[in-house]
């Protein structure tokens, strides 16, 4: 792949399908990899020479939640180590929620849009935001 990826972790089937339509209305040049629970992304993850160019997680999910897969890459050096930008995109968002994500060191927590063109202009959002960004792992050398 000659583009870093976008990961997108949720359980909801609906959401995946959702996500890869906006991600090709947008017309972004980043591959899409979809996962419906934190262990298979982490495997992944753990596994991959690929750095991503984020990580869009659901916050409740089967299994391993979002918050335990935050944790789970800020323990393991080498993941920590590719600086991968993270966020949350949940719903709903409560209080106790945004206090232990923002521990985690995430980048980001989004409450998922009710409309689909909302949701599209949020994603299209949150990637401007991280395409513009200085990233230490997309510097030109």
């Amino acid at each position: 792949m000659n583009e870093h990826p976008i990961i997108f972790i949720d359980a909801d089937d609906d959401d995946h399908d959702m996500f890869k339509q906006a991600l090709s209305e947008l017309a972004l040049p980043h591959p899409v990899i979809v996962f419906s629970n934190g262990q298979t992304a982490l495997d992944y993850l753990k596994t991959t020479p690929e750095i991503p160019f984020l990580i869009i997680s659901e916050i409740s999910m089967p299994g391993m939640s979002g918050l335990e897969l935050r944790q789970q890459i800020d323990q393991d050096l080498g993941l920590r180590k590719k600086c991968i930008p993270f966020v949350f995109m949940t719903h709903p968002v409560e209080e106790q929620l945004v206090e232990e994500a923002y521990e985690l060191t995430i980048q980001g927590l989004f409450e998922k849009k009710s409309s689909y063109a909302d949701w599209k202009a949020q994603l299209g959002s949150i990637i401007a935001y991280w395409t513009e960004c200085h990233h230490p792992k997309r510097l030109s050398r």
